[in-house]
């Protein structure tokens, strides 16, 4: 019977080895075809289809495994900003149809894709905007309305009803597992652990959160009321009386220019175009096209390099995490000063954008970053532009830069400082059953332990240090802004501004997009219009991310053939204990709590 049960578990091994060599087979073929792909043919009389139906990126990899899979991906901010910008000079490009369908992403974001609409508006090109979904949202529609038409569906609900912000407090919970978070924190604003030691918003947080709101509300409704030609009053009036809830009652207020079916649209692009079939080109693959026959211009005399940090800011390499702490993205030191570093010894590169989507992170993660960034500004002049947020560590690396360029939805600021140590001992003692004994040389040997709550000695120990980060960090910006340490102090606190208020307490220079952050760069390095743009860091190609993947399903089978339940139990417990301990005992840069605008 052994016998049996041993043949039976090799078969089986067998097999599934088999498959998973199958599997991988199938990936590469699909990364070979990713990697053959031509770059579209274009033909005369097209619209570009533009479907706005997912989460729009700061950066996708068309040529990553994943985009492969996915025939490219979704669209991201420079696909569609370039899409935009050929459209409006190509000659076989008769207009753009816009398609939203519950497109997600930060309201900074948003801006600029309603900038880029905005300017192809501008080449007197037709520009339609529907949706089939079955709703339309605040964000579909803020995009919508710069179309000349905007449709919906007869029977699909229509958001109009204003803003909120909410956020998840854990001290109950907390309080129930025993668990003490012990908070040094330097900055009245600086709420980034408020989720850890409240219910509920504390009066300077909810203060700031107001304001960022009450600005992104106000722009929300001056963009509708200019591409309408509406009141913004009247529009107001809409949110406050709640009296648009549906297509149907969107049409009535004025807010659609008619109830159709993207049926409909094709055919009033066929009717426009005189034709019975409708050429079109999907946005993703016109994007990849050569922009030199659409009509824009193409210098080879230099390149601006365009650096990416995106993601919370932490050790090691990029990559994305499961530590709800840190928060999907994370932007590593490895990676982003190999970056940096290329951006400034490759010749061709005359001038460095930073785009910066962080809330920060580890401060001395952020400390290395400035400092690779510096190396590069000595020699180059470098720009930043800040996308969604650029706030806490996600300001350290922008603050001395030459030109600072936010949007004006662009959460920013946040220059405070916090460490959280957490003490386990009633946890480990009421639900474990386990204590601990300490003999130390010295009071504050145990100040890192995470076992015993902080003496007041111990907290005075690690305010020191917390302390001395936030006056660096406030030196750091009344130096790179050109401010006294008097009026940065005023302007800090841990206080999130929008990039509006940021620009008018001189945190930010100039308001914009990534376009004109490119731009100025290429002014201040005097290369011509059409200069390249340089992506950094090189994403991964499809064949690298494949044997990362093999390598990690490597180890998830020797952990299988190897470990007992038991010892797999451990290791996961092991994992989530050191993710916790990368909070613990940490300075940390990062902005106060997650700011979602619905």
């Amino acid at each position: 019977m052994k016998f049996l049960s041993t043949l039976f578990a090799s078969v089986l091994g067998t097999l599934a080895a088999i498959g998973i060599l199958f599997f991988f087979g199938l990936l590469i073929l699909f990364a070979f075809a990713a990697a053959s792909d031509p770059a579209p043919q274009v033909q005369s009389s097209s619209v570009l289809v533009m479907r706005l139906d997912q989460g729009i990126a700061e950066l996708n990899n068309d040529a990553s495994l994943l985009g492969a899979l996915q025939g490219g991906g979704g669209l991201d901010l420079v696909d569609i900003q370039n899409a935009l910008r050929m459209a409006a000079v190509d000659d076989r490009i008769e207009g753009v149809w816009l398609q939203t369908r519950v497109v997600s992403g930060g309201w900074a974001t948003m801006q600029e894709v309603r900038q880029a609409l905005l300017a192809y508006a501008d080449s007197g090109k037709p520009l339609i905007a529907s949706s089939s979904s079955y709703i339309t949202t605040e964000a579909d529609y803020y995009l919508a309305s710069t179309a000349d038409s905007v449709f919906a569906t007869p029977e699909a609900l229509f958001e109009f009803n204003g803003f909120f912000l909410s956020g998840e407090f854990y001290a109950k919970g907390l309080e129930m597992l025993g668990v003490e978070p012990q908070i040094i924190r330097t900055g009245k604003y600086k709420s980034a652990i408020e989720p850890y030691t409240r219910t509920d918003y504390s009066p300077e947080n909810e203060e700031q959160l107001t304001a960022i709101l009450t600005n992104q509300n106000q722009v929300f409704l001056d963009a509708i009321a200019d591409s309408r030609g509406m009141d913004v009053a009247a529009l107001d009036a809409i949110i406050q009386n709640g009296t648009v809830g549906s297509a149907v009652e969107a049409e009535a207020a004025g807010l659609l220019d008619g109830l159709r079916y993207d049926s409909d649209v094709e055919a009033w692009w066929m009717d426009r175009l005189d034709s019975d079939r409708l050429r079109t080109i999907d946005a993703g693959d016109y994007a990849r096209s050569s922009s030199a026959e659409a009509g824009l211009e193409n210098h080879t005399d230099g390149e601006i390099a365009l650096v990416y940090a995106v993601g919370a800011i932490t050790n090691g390499t990029s990559g994305f995490s499961a530590n709800p702490l840190l928060g999907g993205e994370t932007l590593g030191t490895e990676t982003f000063v190999k970056a940096m570093d290329d951006a400034r010894e490759t010749d061709r590169v005359k001038a460095i954008v930073l785009r910066v989507s962080s809330p920060g992170g580890f401060a001395p993660a952020a400390d290395v970053m400035l400092d690779a960034i510096e190396r590069a500004r000595a020699e180059k002049p470098v720009i930043v532009s800040m996308g969604d947020v650029a706030a806490s560590g996600g300001y350290w690396i922008a603050a001395t830069a030459d030109t600072i360029v936010a949007s004006p939805l662009t959460i920013t600021g946040s220059i405070g400082a916090f460490g959280m140590m957490i003490s386990l001992e009633e946890f480990l003692e009421d639900k474990l059953g386990i204590t601990y004994d300490f003999i130390a040389t010295g009071p504050y040997a145990d100040v890192y332990s995470g076992i015993q709550p902080l003496s007041p000695a111990q907290e005075a120990f690690l305010a020191r240090s917390n302390d001395e980060l936030y006056e660096r960090f406030v030196n750091l910006v009344a130096e790179g802004r050109g401010m006294t340490p008097e009026a940065a102090e005023a302007v800090s606190q841990g206080r999130v501004w929008s990039g509006v208020d940021a620009q008018r307490v001189g945190l930010v220079d100039v308001l914009g997009g990534l376009r004109t952050a490119l731009d100025l760069a290429a002014e201040r390095a005097e290369l011509a219009p059409g200069y390249r743009v340089r992506v950094l860091p090189r994403p991964k190609t499809a064949f690298e991310e494949l044997a990362d993947l093999m390598n990690a399903q490597a180890s998830t089978l020797w952990q299988r053939a190897t470990l007992t339940d038991a010892e797999r139990t451990l290791l996961r417990q092991a994992e989530t204990l050191r993710l916790l301990r990368e909070m613990h005992g940490t300075n940390q840069l990062r902005m106060p709590m997650t700011l979602e605008i619905r």
